[in-house]
């Protein structure tokens, strides 16, 4: 969906409309649960962040026009799943078992197990951005927008993630 025509019906559905609501559900859905999960590391989680975020946009209308709908949609996604990391105590415990519980995982292929390792890796920064540009079809604006962050930053940030992915899957 472009994003003319996105920016059409979430302004819709921000003001009630129930049927283009569905539309930018169903649109939006998986790249914001994708992103959420790389996040929070957490599917469970994410899809209790991913139910929230919808939530939060079925039930506040808004009276100005949104302009940038995935920037904005997405802002709200990671905004959540910030403020979910920040509820958690261990996170980097956490995190550091999920790797854990990857690397003893037998059934799932090689290549995903190595691309999961490699993903462990990449700080939550990282993952967010690198999720955000190639999941959610983000340019590096918005996801400066979404972050709070610097063009130049979220750039390095990706590159960096980049580099570290291919160093690792490389064989490190």
């Amino acid at each position: 969906m472009d994003e003319k025509t996105l920016q059409i019906l979430l302004n819709d559905s921000l003001h009630g409309n129930h049927a283009a609501f569905t539309q930018v559900y169903n649109e939006l859905r998986i790249p914001v649960y994708t992103v959420i999960c790389r996040i929070v590391q957490n599917r469970t989680v994410a899809e209790d962040v991913l139910q929230n975020v919808f939530m939060k946009l079925f039930n506040q209308p808004t009276k100005t026009a949104i302009r940038n709908p995935r920037a904005f949609v997405f802002k709200i996604a990671h905004n959540a799943a910030i403020d979910e990391l920040r509820k958690k105590h261990n996170t980097e415990q956490e995190l550091t078992d999920i790797c854990n519980d990857l690397r003893n995982n037998d059934y799932w292929q090689d290549t995903r197990i190595d691309l999961e390792k490699a993903l462990c890796k990449l700080t939550a920064e990282q993952r967010e951005v690198l999720s955000l540009h190639l999941y959610a079809d983000c340019g590096f604006q918005q996801i400066a927008q979404i972050t709070d962050s610097s063009l130049a930053t979220v750039y390095r940030t990706y590159r960096k993630a980049i580099n570290t992915l291919k160093n690792e899957l490389n064989g490190g």
